[in-house]
C-alpha cells in the first residue's frame, strides 16, 4: 500500500508538471517597445498572453538604448511589436539581431499608410496621433498573431478599432471650438503631422527641426521660428511631457506674455493620475489642451 501511495503521488506530480508545461507553452510572450504600442498590444492579446513594455513611461523613444537585461527580454519574446520608421533609432541593431535569431518582429507604422513629414522625403513614424490609424494597427497585430498563434485576436482588435473610431469622433467634437483660421500649431518637434492631416490643422513651425528629438536647433532657426510666430499671431507653443521645455519657453519669452507653453503627450502615455494612462485618454487629453490653447 505504501508503494502504491508513492506511485500515485509520483503520477500526480508528473501530471502537474505536464499541465504546467502545457500552460507555459500556451502563454504568449509579447514585448511592446513603447507604452503606446503596448496599449494596442494589450487590447489585442487580452488574457491569452502577457505583454511587457520595454521603454518606461515618460521616456523618449528617439533616445533610448536597451540594457542587456532588456535585450534578453526581446530575445525571449514570441512577438516583438515595434513602432518602426526610425522612431526607435537606438534599438534598430538589437531588433535586427533578434529578428535574425527567429523572433517575430512587427513594425506597425509602415502598415498604416504612413505619410511624409511636411518637408517631404522621410516617412513620419508618429501614426498614433490619428486614432483611425491606431485601429488599423490593432488589426495588423491580430493578423500577425493569427499567422502563428490562432486565437481570438481579431474580435478584440475589431473592438479596439471601434473604440478608436469613437475617440476620433470625440476629438472632432472637442476641436470644434477651434475656428479654421486658428488651426495653426507650433510644436516641439514634428510629431503632429497625422493629427494635423486628420483634423484640418497646420504645423507652421517646430522648436526642434525634423522628426526626431535628437537634433538641436541653431540660433538662426530659433530666430526664424520667432519671426514665423510674430507674423502668424500664434499664441501657443506645444511642448512635450517627455522632453525638457526650456527651448520652448525661451522662444515664448522672446514673444512676450501673450504666448504660453502647453505640454502635450507625444512619445509616451502618461503616469497614473495624469489623465493619459491609455492611448484613447492621451489623445483626448491632447485635444482638450489644444482646444483650450487655440480656441
Amino acid at each position: 500500500m505504501r508503494n502504491a501511495g508513492r506511485l500515485l503521488l509520483w503520477a500526480l506530480t508528473l501530471a502537474a508538471c505536464a499541465g504546467g508545461t502545457e500552460e507555459a507553452e500556451e502563454d504568449l510572450a509579447v514585448v511592446a517597445i513603447t507604452s503606446i504600442v503596448g496599449d494596442i498590444a494589450a487590447a489585442v492579446v487580452g488574457h491569452e498572453g502577457e505583454v511587457e513594455v520595454l521603454i518606461p513611461i515618460g521616456v523618449d523613444a528617439h533616445d533610448f538604448s536597451p540594457s542587456s537585461q532588456q535585450a534578453s527580454l526581446l530575445a525571449s519574446a514570441d512577438l516583438v511589436l515595434a513602432n518602426g520608421l526610425g522612431l526607435e533609432a537606438g534599438l534598430e541593431d538589437v531588433l535586427a539581431s533578434v529578428a535574425s535569431d527567429g523572433v517575430q518582429v512587427l513594425e506597425l507604422a509602415p502598415l498604416v499608410e504612413p505619410i511624409e513629414f511636411r518637408d517631404g522625403g522621410a516617412l513620419d513614424p508618429h501614426f498614433w496621433m490619428d486614432p483611425v490609424r491606431v485601429g488599423d494597427a490593432a488589426l495588423a497585430v491580430a493578423d500577425a498573431l493569427d499567422a502563428h498563434h490562432p486565437g481570438g485576436w481579431q474580435e478584440r482588435a475589431a473592438s479596439y478599432a471601434t473604440g478608436m473610431e469613437a475617440t476620433d469622433g470625440e476629438i472632432e467634437g472637442i476641436l470644434a471650438a477651434v475656428s479654421q483660421d486658428h488651426r495653426e500649431m507650433v510644436t516641439n518637434h514634428e510629431a503632429f503631422g497625422y493629427f494635423a492631416a486628420r483634423y484640418g490643422f497646420e504645423t507652421i513651425g517646430v522648436v526642434i527641426p525634423g522628426g526626431s528629438t535628437l537634433t538641436e536647433p541653431s540660433s538662426a532657426e530659433l530666430a526664424d521660428l520667432v519671426e514665423v510666430m510674430e507674423q502668424s499671431g500664434t499664441s501657443a507653443i506645444f511642448a512635450e511631457t517627455s522632453q525638457p521645455t526650456a527651448l520652448a519657453e525661451a522662444v515664448a519669452a522672446e514673444l512676450g506674455d501673450d504666448v504660453e507653453v502647453v505640454e502635450l503627450f507625444t512619445e509616451s502615455l502618461g503616469e497614473p493620475g495624469s489623465g493619459a494612462e491609455t492611448l484613447s485618454e492621451m489623445l483626448l487629453s491632447n485635444a482638450r489642451r489644444i482646444s483650450e490653447a487655440l480656441g
